[in-house]
């Protein structure tokens, strides 16, 4: 079933445009070896990696032997802005962080390298990232803070941080629930209340996860969302390995769960989904994407 773009006389924002056309999120997290926060003041440019604080971080991040994702935050403490690395472990993940000082650039390769690293599982303090740049889009920058606003009222004890671009702004409000990894998409306070104490039936928390950071973007995270759905909340205190066969017309994904359990995932495309350019007349320009479908065997 194909999707209409608005006529040329409508402006229409592409979170509400993705939502009333029911677009699946699945397959677009992010995936990178380690995301790494650096705390600086806003606003932000669009790219935010132009912000004079961040210039030399993004040089040096380019330069590192692994996939970084840069993210700039706002800072919990103006005076004592940090740089704070997340990494995938096995089940949960590691946080390294220190503040900036004199000298950026030795400090983001301090947390890179691990320094003063801490293992962090379910049940510890848990952090949530929040996409807020509205310099990159207006759903971000609106439904986004509005969003941590009533998330920061909810739950005091949860550490929410504003970062930005973290892809996907048509899914707005969106964003990535720490220690387990994944990634949400048009996530409001009562649901993400469910997500953070594990209420939400997997099913439902499924439909609305982008994808999990330990499998590549695409039809893995697709993959392992599924097997998600079919095993719930405790999929995330177990270790698990996504591979992906690429067949024709198709995928074939075996998800290798920690104690035994193995799952074979078909993935196949799903509809043609377009993306379009938020409150832009028509839309336009308008990006192609698409949906997967998945099918445990």
């Amino acid at each position: 079933m194909s999707i209409a773009i608005p006529l040329e006389s409508e402006s229409v924002r592409c979170a509400d445009f993705a939502a009333a056309n029911q677009i699946d999120p699945g397959g677009t997290g992010l995936a990178p070896d380690v995301i790494v926060l650096v705390e600086v003041p806003e606003p932000w440019p669009k790219p935010a990696g132009k912000h004079p604080d961040m210039v030399d971080l993004v040089t040096a991040s380019l330069h590192h032997h692994e996939q970084v994702r840069l993210l700039a935050a706002v800072p919990a403490d103006a005076q004592a802005p940090r740089v704070i690395a997340f990494r995938p472990a096995a089940v949960g993940m590691h946080r390294s962080e220190r503040l900036l000082g004199e000298d950026p650039v030795a400090d983001l390769h301090a947390v890179l390298a691990g320094e003063s690293a801490t293992e962090v599982r379910h049940g510890d303090p848990q952090t949530l990232l929040v996409c807020t740049q509205g310099s990159h889009d207006v759903c971000c920058g609106e439904a986004g803070n509005s969003f941590a606003d009533a998330v920061e009222q909810d739950h005091p004890n949860l550490e929410v941080v504003r970062v930005s671009h973290t892809g996907g702004h048509r899914f707005a409000p969106t964003a990535m629930s720490l220690p387990d990894g994944r990634m949400w998409a048009f996530l409001d306070a009562e649901t993400v209340s469910g997500v953070l104490d594990r209420s939400l039936p997997s099913q439902q928390a499924a439909s609305m996860c982008r994808g999990w950071w330990g499998a590549p973007t695409g039809p893995a995270q697709v993959a392992e969302r599924a097997v998600f759905a079919e095993m719930g909340w405790e999929l995330n205190d177990r270790a698990r390995t996504v591979v992906v066969q690429e067949a024709e017309g198709a995928h074939r994904v075996t998800v290798t769960v920690e104690g035994g359990s193995v799952f074979e995932v078909d993935v196949a495309v799903g509809r043609e989904v377009p993306t379009i350019a938020c409150e832009a007349p028509g839309g336009q320009p308008v990006k192609p994407g698409r949906e997967w479908q998945a099918q445990l065997r």
